[in-house]
């Protein structure tokens, strides 16, 4: 794999992801299910631009539907298939059922790579220093509507910005063109 930045992982919901960041996966988004929101869309299309995106998805029929959907609108993605057959508990079918061993051997190799990519990011710091931490912010508004990012937290606009591989002078000058 000769990449260079971390990848981009795309789980369908909550649960998906807490298992990820157990696995220390730095940059995860969610669709939310089989309804993906606009934005989610919008988000993942300037993704795309700077980052290679893994879509693990659950081993079943909207899961390969969400697949299909998200390369629909998108391109063509690194999609990751989870054996169904460890995806089942209980009745249910997803990569939450799956054991976390099991979806660390999945993703072995991306995981191996993202250890040893070191990439520079944006702090809490640097966007105090910015202006942009507040609660009724017009930047941090700005920022969220020109990079369509479907969170508005400051902890997840910071990690969204670091996802799109934004520096402090890119949006110091993107702020002041505002």
């Amino acid at each position: 794999m000769a990449y260079d930045k971390k990848y981009i992982y795309v789980v369908e919901g909550n649960t998906d992801e807490d298992k990820l960041k157990k696995l220390n996966v730095t940059y995860v988004v969610k669709t939310g299910g089989k309804y993906i929101r606009p934005e989610i869309i919008s988000f993942l299309t300037n993704l795309k631009k700077v980052r290679e995106i893994v879509l693990l998805l659950d081993p079943d029929g909207p899961g390969r539907d969400i697949a299909c959907y998200i390369q629909d609108k998108i391109g063509t993605c690194i999609v990751l298939k989870a054996d169904k057959a460890k995806a089942i508990k209980k009745n249910k079918v997803g990569i939450a059922e799956m054991k976390l061993e099991d979806i660390k051997v999945l993703l072995n190799d991306y995981l191996i790579h993202d250890e040893n990519i070191k990439e520079e990011v944006l702090s809490k710091n640097d966007l105090i220093d910015l202006g942009i931490v507040s609660l009724d912010n017009t930047k941090k508004k700005h920022l969220i509507d020109q990079y369509s990012i479907p969170y508005t937290t400051s902890k997840n606009v910071l990690t969204a910005l670091n996802m799109l591989c934004l520096n402090k002078d890119e949006l110091r000058k993107d702020l002041e063109n505002d």
